[in-house]
């Protein structure tokens, strides 16, 4: 079995506002120790002190001094005195901008010492090892890899084509093995070794690549090599994702693999769910968050949790992160991690944004590429029919039910198949109409519940729902096995909405089939599909 585990996000278009810039002069006393593997110097404020936003707009126009006491971060007394009115800071002002904070306040923690980050030196097999550099570079040509460095930077690791060679902790092998995978796919073959290393990496493949464990593995393995969690300490490591949806499949996944360990915790932070839950996991101590960024600086801000233990942070589908406006938030946790952490950056697109987040955050990274990024799977067929915008659902009513029809001739179970509209009311049009045809369909899209969602994905991976219908909130990194069709019934407005949408299907080497009816209001999206390079 290959290894393959993508992820899913929303989109939406953020809308940016430049506050202005203020001298301001800030004196922070902290009781943390700080180290130096990777270092974030892009904050007028200290990197281990983090001032929420709150704090920031309470200060006045006219020069003030303000003594803060709280325990921020796991610090024990911190003094700013502030010129002028504003911190030097970026805002954004759209859907993913945070509500009022005039309510948050900081509670109190306990300070701990802080414990040195370990950073073990590893080392592949010895087979490995002996590999010339024309057998790596022959290893790369056939796994269709391209890895790039920065000039000036050692080497990058050779890839691995097996785990065993990675020579990774025994407990995590042993889940390998349960969960019977055998193979890493391409971009865990390379990116793997790198993270492993202790190298920053800037890691981009086609979906369904297996990308979620090519970051996951690597940082459970940092995590066992640590001092110990403590009740009130961690995390020792961090991913942000752009939604609850992919937060949800990485934490699966990083749980897959780290069941063999004892008494190794992991936490999802994300909204939608019960804040004081998580408070209190929190609070215990936990050795991985995965989190959207939003509800993790709500943790931050009331004291159940600190950025001073974390020393690998993943950024995933940053570029997705980007679209929906979370910059600021972004910006908050990597201005403020401690000076010695370790950063990877995952994206199946590579826009030029993505280019220069990975500038800005990461240090002498190694850029790992498997095949032709934003561009359409090789094993998708993909069919495109002008219609009228009025003949769509008639088309594809006609459509599925003929597929319908020929499944049960033949004795087949209907092909799972996604259906991608453009908006809401749009989904549960579509979804409605198909099950007047007597076809088991289900919508999916941001104005539904959590539980809502949780239950048409469970549906649509198990049983009895066979066709989703959904808006682009399942766009990225929908891991169901098995999806044989999609279908655009409104054209996405990128190339990289696309490669997502139709990278639902033909995942891991099978086969798949697109279908994307277009109009004449689509004629010039259609023609950037078709002339993109």
């Amino acid at each position: 079995m290959i290894l393959n585990t993508p992820a899913f996000t929303q989109h939406s278009q953020p809308a940016f506002t430049q506050h202005s810039q203020a001298a301001t002069n800030i004196n922070l006393t902290t009781l943390i120790s700080h180290n130096t593997l990777h270092s974030t110097p892009h904050s007028s404020i200290h990197p281990m002190s983090y001032v929420p936003p709150h704090l920031r707009k309470s200060v006045a126009a006219t020069t003030t001094t303000t003594t803060v006491t709280a325990t921020i971060l796991n610090t024990t007394t911190t003094t700013i005195t502030t010129a002028n009115h504003n911190l030097n800071s970026k805002s954004v002002h759209n859907a993913a901008t945070r509500r009022s904070s005039s309510n948050n306040h900081i509670q109190p923690s306990r300070a701990l010492a802080v414990p040195n980050a370990v950073f073990p030196r590893w080392k592949p097999s010895e087979r490995v090892l002996r590999l010339k550099p024309e057998q790596i570079e022959e290893v790369r040509l056939r796994l269709n890899v391209d890895v790039t460095v920065t000039p000036d930077s050692p080497p990058a690791p050779a890839p691995i084509e097996s785990f065993t060679d990675m020579c990774l902790d025994s407990s995590i092998m042993k889940d390998i093995a349960i969960h019977e995978y055998t193979t890493p796919t391409s971009i865990q073959a390379q990116a793997m070794p790198v993270a492993l290393s202790g190298r920053d990496l800037l890691g981009c493949a086609e979906t369904g690549s297996g990308k979620t464990a090519a970051f996951t593995i690597p940082m459970i393995q940092h995590c066992i090599a640590q001092p110990s969690v403590r009740r009130g300490d961690g995390p020792l490591a961090l991913v942000l994702a752009p939604t609850r949806e992919l937060a949800q499949q990485i934490e699966k996944e990083v749980k897959a693999f780290s069941q063999s360990l004892e008494s190794f915790r992991t936490a999802i932070v994300v909204g939608g769910t019960n804040i004081a839950d998580q408070r209190s996991e929190l609070r215990t101590g936990v050795e991985i968050v995965v989190a959207t960024p939003g509800r993790f600086i709500d943790h931050l801000q009331q004291g159940n949790t600190s950025l001073t233990r974390i020393s690998y942070v993943v950024l995933d589908e940053a570029d997705r992160m980007l679209d929906m406006g979370f910059e600021p938030q972004i910006r908050e946790v990597m201005h403020n991690l401690p000076e010695k952490h370790q950063t990877l950056l995952f994206s199946a697109t590579m826009p030029v944004e993505i280019e220069a987040l990975a500038q800005e955050y990461l240090t002498n990274p190694v850029q790992v590429k498997v095949g032709k990024v934003s561009s359409p799977t090789e094993n998708v067929s993909q069919n495109l029919e002008k219609i009228t915008e009025n003949e769509k659902i008639d088309q594809l009513l006609s459509l599925l039910v003929e597929e319908a029809v020929l499944a049960e001739k033949l004795g087949h179970q209907f092909p799972l198949t996604i259906v991608f509209v453009e908006r809401k009311t749009r989904c549960d049009e579509v979804a409605e109409a198909l099950v007047a045809q007597g076809l088991n369909a289900v919508a999916l899209h941001g104005g539904r519940t959590q539980n809502e969602r949780e239950g048409a994905l469970r549906d649509f991976r198990h049983g009895p729902t066979n066709i989703l219908v959904a808006t682009d909130v399942a766009s990225r990194g929908l891991d169901v096995t098995g999806v044989a069709h999609v279908v655009n019934l409104d054209l996405p407005k990128t190339m990289e909405d696309y490669v997502h949408r139709i990278g639902r299907t033909g995942r891991a080497g099978s086969t798949g089939r697109a279908t994307s009816f277009y109009t004449d209001r689509d004629m010039v999206s259609f023609l950037f599909l078709l002339l993109y390079p």
